[in-house]
């Protein structure tokens, strides 16, 4: 994976060097060049998280993924927990989740791509390290970027010339506001880019671009209004749906952004069109040269969407009457996270109904693996294996001080 010189790529490749050597040099005979399985569930325990009306485990509203599939930052997590809460998934796919107490409000998120801050809805940055040793009393290091309900932030990479040892860039985009609540998360997107310093023990903000209105050149084929922004996880793109285009009808859609931390201007230029209206489109990481998978939920099932194929692969299920909870998530190395609902046996009265997260693997996928053969080519990937789960997971370790 090509990846420029700057200060949140230097951050991952001292881990890397560190890390990931070892595990190289031990190839298959350390166990890990067997497939993950193609998909998992990891039930939450009711007596931990709470139940719901239902009185099954109760699940977040919505949930984030940390890049190596470990943490779930969720979001509206019940009276037993509180507003937002950390959940650790088992390191071998099978085991409890725990629960970690934290002290942000509702719809918090993290700075993605490296996970390095966690931010509450104010604006206060949260270093992520220090949320999972202190929990609740951890204290945010400094404020900025796009506030309220709800903005999405990433670092974003520059230049060797721009960036420097302990340089962070963070691009946060707006959810939208608008004065009529029934349409909140519809309107014209803004964005702001902080500077941050940041020795390791503390951080403050350099420089802010400040707010700023975007895709204003857009406005004559897509208008102004947009639903469901999603920023990718390099702050160079993000996805939304055009309320009221001049052309075509309402579709989620991925628009390109000015990679450099100074830009002034966002014109936008359209980078794919999935051509429907689902749910919040997340984005994946690079993938050489290819470009991020996307993944959304639509009516209870989950699909992944390349965008190099323009081709949408749905994940089809392993247990009965699963139904996704909220948008999901991609790790690094390609697996896809979500929270649902569902029932171990078709009998709903033996089996009654179970919440948790699902863990699936897009290449082991029916739908995948079908569109390859229908094409008489092997697949590029047979699957994620777990030496791959087991570097991502030693990778984030690394990087955030933590114990595997």
């Amino acid at each position: 994976m090509k990846r420029t010189r700057l200060a949140s790529a230097r951050w991952l490749a001292t881990a890397l060097a560190g890390v990931l050597a070892p595990a190289l040099a031990a190839g298959p005979e350390a166990g890990g060049a067997a497939c993950i399985p193609a998909v998992s569930y990891l039930p939450l325990a009711a007596d931990v998280v709470g139940r719901d009306g239902n009185g099954t485990a109760s699940l977040g509203t919505y949930e984030r993924i940390s890049p190596d599939g470990r943490f779930i930052l969720r979001s509206y997590s019940g009276a037993m927990l509180g507003r937002v809460t950390l959940m650790e998934l088992p390191a071998q796919g099978t085991g409890p989740v725990k629960a970690l107490r934290t002290p942000f409000g509702n719809e918090a998120f993290p700075v993605q791509g490296t996970w390095r801050y966690l931010v509450d809805v104010n604006g206060d940055h949260y270093r992520f390290a220090d949320v999972l040793r202190q929990q609740d009393q951890s204290r945010p290091l400094f404020r900025g970027g796009m506030t309220g309900f709800y903005a999405a932030a990433s670092e974003l990479s520059a230049s060797s010339a721009d960036g420097a040892l302990g340089t962070v860039y963070i691009r946060s985009l707006s959810w939208p506001q608008n004065a009529d609540s029934d349409q909140q998360g519809v309107g014209p997107l803004q964005l702001t880019t902080l500077e941050i310093r940041d020795d390791g023990r503390q951080a403050r903000i350099v420089s802010s671009s400040g707010p700023r209105f975007i895709c204003g050149l857009r406005a004559a084929i897509d208008g102004n209004v947009y639903a469901l922004p999603m920023i990718s996880v390099d702050g160079r793109e993000f996805s939304a749906i055009p309320q009221s285009p001049r052309e075509g009808r309402p579709s989620m859609r991925v628009y390109g952004l000015d990679g450099s931390p100074s830009a002034q201007q966002y014109p936008c230029d359209l980078r794919a069109d999935l051509g429907l209206s689902p749910s919040k489109a997340v984005f994946g990481f690079p993938r050489g040269a290819q470009a991020p998978w996307l993944t959304y939920s639509d009516l209870g099932h989950v699909y992944v969407y390349d965008r190099d194929l323009r081709q949408t692969f749905r994940l089809e299920h392993a247990r009965h009457r699963v139904l996704a909870s909220a948008f999901p998530g991609l790790t690094r190395d390609g697996r896809v996270i979500y929270g649902a609902t569902w029932h171990d046996c078709a009998d709903t009265r033996a089996c009654p109904e179970r919440a948790g997260y699902v863990v699936a693997d897009p290449y082991q996928s029916a739908a995948y693996r079908a569109y390859w053969q229908g094409r008489g080519q092997p697949a590029p990937n047979a699957c994620i294996t777990v030496e791959e789960v087991e570097r991502e997971r030693a990778l984030f370790a690394r990087a955030h001080g933590l114990e595997r």
